[in-house]
């Protein structure tokens, strides 16, 4: 029973180690080179760091086809990424952060590149370890992993440093990815990558770029993800214009963050269990829809202040929502083969249509007010459930080689 469950445990092993790189990147790092004195100029350019998983998915066919070692597919390619993250952050520990920027910025690229793939290969372990019954609880784990990863790649390592110092803090992170390499020899190779991982099969990214499927599921998605863009990139913004502390802004943050992710992920997997992934994918966007409407609602008859605190829970809520339903629906999309590839296509078209959010949030605020962006992600949920109701009905008349196309089995 007890390893039946351990590709489980793994999900949150595998996020955390991924997302406390990324957390180090985009929380930690800026702080701290801001505050040895670096441009705003040059910290700001830390967020481009993230396109790499924007644009991994151009070398995931490499990973859904080339074993590293005897490990299998999978396993090795999760355990090789540990070891280069253990190393680049090692490196950086004897970087100086008030003199070597560009070297810096440079490993900081490596290690959000090894991230990424890392990436590919735990979502390619995701939907082929785990069976359609077990998707939605595997994605909320992946979720409560990310929080993880979160908390002690920023929070934890910002602590850490102003209590050791730079180096030995960064040398303590990276023996921390080197225990949490170790869990790649507890877990099996899922069977799907046993009897292909060294057989030649031809890799093309075209493969990729002319399947309608993933392009489909890819619009569907679009409005829903940009909404929330908007919003999650201003309402802490709101926060600091009422004039809450940083401090206070930074820890309503994490316990929204970690609540909705320890309530509301295993809430949405339990429901989702008992569905057929697009149904939950319709049911979770309508859901939202209504969510965000009652908040517009709701936020002319009370207290500003207390709106805009209800409004980070809400978002949080949101994108804990977002991330179950969508990744269980991108998981079953999933062609055997080329999970990896294909999960990670998606994963970057939300990455892409939330840096677009990202971008116009401000401008949106600014000119519409803030009120507007709690509206956009309601318009953009109840667009995504539409639309996934219209595939949903196009794939009940469609013949059953068809079906599978649309992300539906016969």
């Amino acid at each position: 029973m007890g390893r039946r469950y351990l590709p489980h445990i793994a999900m949150v092993a595998l996020a955390s180690q991924q997302y406390l790189a990324i957390a180090f990147i985009c929380s930690a790092i800026p702080v701290i080179l801001r505050g040895n004195g670096a441009s705003l100029e040059f910290v700001g350019l830390y967020s481009t760091l993230l396109f790499a998983f924007t644009i991994n998915f151009l070398w995931a066919p490499v990973v859904d086809r080339w074993s590293l070692n005897r490990l299998g597919l999978r396993r090795s390619w999760i355990l090789w990424t540990q070891i280069a993250s253990t190393t680049v952050l090692g490196t950086m520990a004897f970087l100086n952060p008030k003199t070597n920027l560009v070297a810096i910025f440079v490993v900081s690229l490596a290690l959000a590149t090894i991230a990424a793939t890392q990436r590919i290969a735990t979502l390619g372990y995701m939907a082929e370890a785990l069976d359609s019954s077990e998707r939605p609880l595997g994605a909320a784990l992946l979720g409560w992993g990310r929080v993880v990863g979160h908390v002690i790649g920023g929070a934890v390592c910002l602590q850490l440093i102003e209590i050791v110092g730079w180096c030995p803090a960064l040398l303590a992170l990276a023996l921390l990815l080197a225990v949490f390499a170790g869990w790649v020899f507890a877990i099996p190779e899922p069977l799907l990558c046993k009897d292909r991982s060294r057989s030649p099969q031809r890799l093309s990214i075209f493969a990729i770029l002319r399947n309608n499927s993933l392009w489909t599921t890819a619009a569907l998605i679009a409005p829903g993800v940009l909404g929330i863009a908007v919003a999650f990139a201003t309402v802490q913004l709101r926060l600091v214009d009422l004039g809450f502390a940083a401090a206070d802004i930074g820890w309503i943050g994490a316990l929204s963050n970690v609540l909705t992710y320890t309530i509301v992920a295993p809430l949405t997997s339990a429901i989702l269990a008992r569905m057929a992934p697009q149904r939950g994918l319709i049911l979770g966007c309508a859901v939202l829809a209504i969510g965000f409407g009652a908040l517009a609602i709701i936020d002319r008859y009370v207290g500003a202040r207390v709106s805009a605190v209800a409004s980070v829970g809400i978002v949080f809520a949101a994108l804990a929502v977002q991330h179950v339903t969508f990744t269980n629906w991108f998981l079953g999309l999933a062609r055997p083969g080329n999970a990896g590839t294909d999960v990670t296509f998606l994963t970057a078209a939300m990455s892409a249509f939330a840096l677009l959010g990202f971008a116009a949030s401000g401008f949106i605020a600014a000119r519409l007010g803030y009120g507007v962006t709690l509206i956009l992600p309601g318009l953009g949920y109840a667009l995504s459930a539409l639309l996934a109701a219209a595939l949903l009905r196009q794939s009940d008349t469609a013949a059953p080689g068809e079906r599978l196309m649309l992300g539906r089995t016969p």
